[in-house]
């Protein structure tokens, strides 16, 4: 019962908020692509953008935001043009579903994706979470 109101109370977030919120995605998926900071799926779907030189557009779409007391949590959809690709040997969905936990950037006024500590030594590792969705 609490995860259903908890859905019922996501709504897109308003503007300038949600383009924080969209640079905070695309700064950590940038920084999760050159180090490597855990979301392995999200490292391939960005990569395989990237390493075409006719690089096809990347979107963040259907992003529905709550607030909690660390800031806001936040569901969105990331869209490769294209179709899948090979990154690393590996297919890169896509398309996929994603939730993150932006909370406020201590040396600014805006937001960022959570980062826990590192598992033993290493970087710190990127709240954001992704499943590919799979083609129906």
């Amino acid at each position: 019962m609490l995860t259903i109101m908890a859905a019922a109370s996501l709504s897109p977030p308003e503007e300038p908020l949600a383009g924080q919120l969209r640079a905070a995605i695309w700064n950590d998926l940038q920084l999760n692509a050159m180090i490597g900071n855990g979301n392995w799926l999200a490292s391939l779907w960005y990569n395989a953008g990237q390493e075409d030189t006719k690089t096809p557009d990347l979107h963040i779409l259907d992003m529905s935001c709550g607030s909690n007391r660390e800031g806001h949590r936040c569901s969105f959809t990331l869209l490769r043009d294209g179709g899948v690709r090979m990154a690393f040997n590996e297919a890169a969905p896509d398309r996929l579903n994603c939730t993150a936990q932006f909370v406020r950037q201590e040396e600014s006024d805006g937001w960022k994706v959570k980062h826990r500590p590192p598992r033993g030594s290493g970087h710190s590792r990127t709240d954001m979470q992704c499943k590919a969705v799979s083609a129906s």
